[in-house]
């Protein structure tokens, strides 16, 4: 009878023994599994490092060089000697070869362009050197005796600063003294030196373009090489965070121990990190910041979530510059019907509570339909931004506003302004308007209606009836017969 009881029992040691040996196999296969995908993790994430951080570290290298052509093409521009023109064109020169050992065709056409560009440049600047001796040898050579002051002006001033606009007063002085023939041919060579300047102006701002096109074009480029990098990196954690929980479930019996590592080593940092993707909304003037991590998976997810920060961050700067240009009226730069509203309530309010004036002009163009109907909608815009530069000149304190009203009406407050002041300051806009030339034989010349409403508790104290009022004003004034100003009540 023993005999049968000692047979359960051996086979009881042996299912445990089976189910421990059982355990142990599965352990060492979870283990080796483990090793060898962990190894095949490190190997992927060299592998990538390999392949991608020479590209993103040669982009950034070109847009470095980049930015050093656009810096040489300034200097090249305000240098005053020939010697150093060469020299930053034999700078640009070296870094604009560099790209031609790249593979990029649209690099190395944009550089040979650049290139071309800044050659054409210095060019035109030697010619313009050439002029400035030439004018210099025919006032030396003149037959006058009082020239020398000229000779040395012409002497001393760079060609940069040769322009008509600056030179009238010394070109009515050598009228006086020279001959007719003389003078003709003086003024045409230092009016070809201005032509030049114009042109040099241009040449320099396309050239500046095309640098801002290359260095987007590179920049691009290196965002996408760090996308897919983030992306390898992402799929690599993956698959560590999928093995931790395999390996969990098949090794119930240190549940505990598993459970606390993970814990402590893997589900803590997740947890920041994911605190850290949530707070990027709310992140305010600065970037998210993590602490570094003992992974070096995690960490690479850290950088790329702070990276993303730095993303958002650029970005929500760029919607509130978008939120201003959506504030702006597209042809002169002015601020347009929406802002006029919103600056003008707040500028109410303010008078409503502290009792400060307020002033509002509602100014029209006179006759610009029929300046339109003549000379073209071309030569109609080209008034309304001579117009919208001279209301920018007044409107310079804060809360002051100029803004287009619609058409050829213009909207302008003035906090703080009493009747009197906005008076002056409209009769001083009636003179600045008239100074207004247009098409190259100023034949057309302009004028304004003015409309002026001020706040007055109880009689003109919202947005809404200042406005009205200011029309109102500017419809006496265009009855009156145009050119003057009125004021409401």
């Amino acid at each position: 009878m023993a005999h049968p009881k000692f047979i359960p029992q051996f086979k009881m040691s042996v299912t445990l023994l089976v189910v421990v040996l059982g355990l142990l196999l599965m352990f060492t296969l979870a283990l080796m599994l483990s090793l060898g995908l962990l190894r095949d993790i490190s190997a992927k994430t060299r592998a990538t490092a390999e392949d991608y951080l020479p590209e993103l570290l040669r982009t950034q290298q070109d847009a470095l060089k980049v930015e050093k052509i656009g810096t040489y093409l300034d200097a090249a521009y305000r240098v005053q000697s020939a010697s150093e023109e060469r020299h930053y064109r034999l700078l640009s020169q070296v870094l604009i070869h560099s790209f031609m050992l790249d593979q990029d065709a649209y690099l190395m056409s944009e550089a040979n362009n650049i290139m071309f560009d800044i050659r054409e440049m210095l060019g035109v600047r030697q010619m313009q050197r050439e002029l400035q001796q030439k004018v210099q040898v025919q006032l030396s050579e003149a037959d006058y005796t009082d020239l020398s002051y000229f000779v040395g002006f012409f002497s001393a001033i760079s060609v940069q600063s040769i322009q008509m606009e600056s030179l009238q007063n010394i070109l009515e002085r050598l009228k006086t003294r020279l001959t007719p023939d003389d003078f003709d041919s003086l003024l045409y060579h230092i009016n070809f030196i201005s032509d030049l300047n114009v042109q040099l102006d241009w040449l320099v701002k396309d050239t500046h373009e095309r640098i801002e096109h290359l260095s987007a074009y590179l920049s691009s480029d290196a965002a996408l090489k760090a996308r897919l990098i983030t992306r390898d990196i992402g799929d690599d954690a993956l698959k560590i965070s999928n093995y931790f929980l395999i390996l969990i479930a098949l090794l119930i019996f240190v549940s505990a121990i598993i459970l606390f590592s993970f814990q402590r080593l893997i589900l803590r940092p997740v947890q920041e990190l994911v605190n850290g993707l949530r707070a990027i909304e709310g992140q305010g003037e600065r970037p998210i910041r993590l602490q570094p991590l003992c992974f070096k998976e995690l960490d690479t997810i850290r950088q790329s979530i702070e990276d993303y920060s730095s993303l958002a961050h650029r970005l929500q700067k760029a919607n509130l510059e978008l939120e201003r240009l959506s504030q702006m009226d597209g042809l002169t730069g002015l601020a347009n019907r929406r802002c006029l509203d919103q600056s003008l309530d707040t500028e109410v309010g303010r008078s409503l509570r502290y009792h400060h004036p307020l002033a509002v002009l509602m100014i029209d163009i006179d006759h610009f339909k029929r300046l339109n109907d003549t000379y073209g909608h071309q030569l109609g815009d080209e008034c309304l931004k001579e117009m919208a530069r001279i209301f920018q000149r007044f409107t310079h304190r804060p809360g002051e506003l100029a803004a287009r009203f619609g058409g050829e009406e213009f909207t302008l407050i003035f906090p703080e302004t009493t009747v009197e002041d906005a008076l002056q300051i409209a009769e001083t806009l009636h003179a600045e308007c008239r100074k207004i030339s247009l098409l190259p034989d100023k034949s057309v010349s302009l004028s304004v209606s003015i409309g002026i409403a001020c706040f007055r508790m109880g009689v003109t104290d919202s947005a809404e009836r200042l406005l009205k009022h200011a029309d109102q004003a500017l419809y006496d004034a265009k009855s009156a017969g145009r050119n003057c100003t009125r004021i409401y009540g």
